[in-house]
């Protein structure tokens, strides 16, 4: 078993078990599936990223137990165990993009993803070179629909997704009138 921390060091480890039990991969740190970095056990390990990139690592405890933590691609930095994926990849962000909480949080029902006025809207709402950096970017979404995605935010980083807040039910004061005096 690997000490090296770190998520490029922990997918060279998973990538070189051959002939092991199962157990052994599933109890094995490797890059999330389909998060940045990702390889099966038979493929090439990453290269560390040229700037912090956010990603998550993963191991499988038991069949209804599995750990997560935020990692990045450039340095060894680790984040805090996580029972899911969504926080360990929020826990990634704050390490590379540590301004992503003071973001706004768009509402993509209200434009058209992908066109000319959405990207000028994300060029003029986020700071600048944000996306070059590979920052995130933060979406409403309505549940079931609410997994952070990716690669789908421009530049290649993630979108983070935030539910909305449920309204809250108008409250009014009731006042009674009293017979007159």
């Amino acid at each position: 078993m690997s000490n090296d921390t770190g998520a490029i060091a922990r997918q060279r480890h998973y990538t070189s078990l051959r002939n092991v039990d199962r157990e052994v991969l599933r109890q094995t740190w490797s890059i999330g599936y389909a998060d940045p970095g990702f390889t099966t056990q038979f493929g090439t390990p990453p290269e560390p990223s040229s700037h912090h990139t956010a990603t998550s690592i993963v191991k499988i405890v038991s069949d209804t137990k599995w750990i997560h933590r935020g990692a990045c691609l450039a340095c060894p930095w680790e984040g805090p165990d996580r029972p899911r994926r969504d926080p360990a990849i929020e826990d990634a962000h704050d390490h590379t993009h540590p301004a992503w909480r003071t973001l706004p949080i768009l509402d993509p029902a209200r434009s058209r993803r992908g066109s000319k006025t959405w990207s000028l809207h994300l060029v003029a709402t986020y700071p600048e070179g944000w996306f070059d950096a590979g920052g995130p970017l933060r979406l409403y979404a309505d549940p079931p629909f609410d997994r952070h995605e990716a690669g789908r935010a421009p530049g290649g980083g993630f979108i983070l997704h935030t539910a909305r807040s449920k309204p809250q039910p108008a409250r009014s004061l009731q006042l009674t009138l009293e017979e007159g005096d």
